[in-house]
Order: C-alpha cells, then structure tokens, then sequence
C-alpha cells in the first residue's frame, strides 16, 4: 500500500507530509523508555510482514498488521511503523522519499486510529474471536480510504485507479483479519503478559 514518488500532486505531498509530522512528533514525545524494546520489536514485526508483497499499479499490495500493532502501541505505533516505512524506503525502494509522509498518514497512523476505535464501549463487547478479525480488517480499511481520498485529490485520472485500489484490497482485508485473530489467539495462549492493560 505504499505510494511511490511523483503519485500525488504537490500538494496533496505537501498536505499529507505536514500532517503526517504532527502525528510522528505527537508519537515520539509518548514514547517511554520501557515502550523502546516493544516498539523496535513491533517495528521489525511490520518491515518483515509487508517485505511480501504484490505490485499493483503504482502501490504494492502486502499484509500490514497496522491494527494488530495499533492494539499493543497505541500513538507510538505510529513511530513505530514510520520508522520501518523510512527504512523500506531508503532501503528497499517501497514508496519514496519524497512521499514517506503520505505513507505515514496511510499506514502508521491508521495504526493509532484502530487503537482509539477499540476503546468504544460497543466494540468491546463484542465477542472476542469477532474483535480480533474486525481488527485486522479495519486495520487495511482504514488505510484502503486514506489512500482513496488522496488519490482522488491528486488527479481527476485517477478516479478509477482509486475504486480499483478499494476492490482489490478487499481479499487483503479479509486475509490481514484471519491472521490478525490467529495472532492475537497465540499471543493470548503464549504470551499472556502482554494482554494485560491492552485496550481490548
């Protein structure tokens, strides 16, 4: 899901890059000194997962786990995922430079967005199999819209790319959803000290 150099228009860049900075310094300044070794951990868990993943068109289609990794970070997912992002740019070439802060905003801050999302009441509710799958599908839709709306205000031409992008991510979001339950499923089994105080 990564946008490469020269997608968007100048000022959707110039938008998204602001907005993007003003997430990632709110993020950084949560950062703990004990939330250092869980991040860098979580950092390395999305490089490797989203290293798979398939061209289409000028973004890439891969697994995320952006709501799995919202869930146990909060805001400083955000830092988290960004850090990987900027490496994966510098040293794979997924997305741009110019165009990491229009990543940001589509894949680390929706990891945020999942995690204040869960603190509503309703969803808690909900049965537990059913929240770890809404949360990996979430985790893709967010992100799926994010990227829609500054496609659709980048170019007038790419108005089809962009519905195109929602269809084909649809398969993604179901598969992120299943392996974001069977993940919770073995954290919650294996490691049981990480659920305490989580937001679900």
């Amino acid at each position: 899901m990564h946008i490469s150099d020269g997608v968007l228009s100048l000022e959707v860049t110039a938008v998204s890059t602001a907005v993007a900075f003003g997430f990632l310094v709110y993020s950084f300044k949560n950062l703990s000194n004990d939330k250092i070794a869980l991040a860098s951990s979580f950092s390395a868990l999305f490089f490797i997962a989203s290293f798979i993943h398939i061209p289409f068109g000028f973004t890439q289609i891969h697994l995320m786990l952006v709501g799995f990794i919202g869930i146990f970070l909060g805001s400083i997912a955000i830092f988290s995922i960004s850090i990987a992002l900027i490496l994966q740019a510098l040293l794979l070439g997924y997305g741009g430079l110019s165009s990491i802060g229009a990543n940001i905003l589509i894949i680390a801050v929706p990891a945020y967005l999942v995690f204040l999302l869960f603190k509503i009441e309703i969803l808690k509710k909900l049965n537990e199999k059913v929240k770890f799958f809404l949360i990996g599908f979430i985790g893709v839709l967010i992100p799926t819209i994010i990227m829609f709306i500054l496609l659709i205000f980048s170019k007038e031409e790419y108005k089809n790319a962009a519905y195109s992008i929602i269809i084909v991510n649809i398969p993604t979001m179901i598969l992120e959803a299943l392996i974001t339950l069977f993940l919770f499923l073995y954290v919650k089994k294996a490691m049981p000290n990480l659920f305490k105080g989580l937001n679900i």
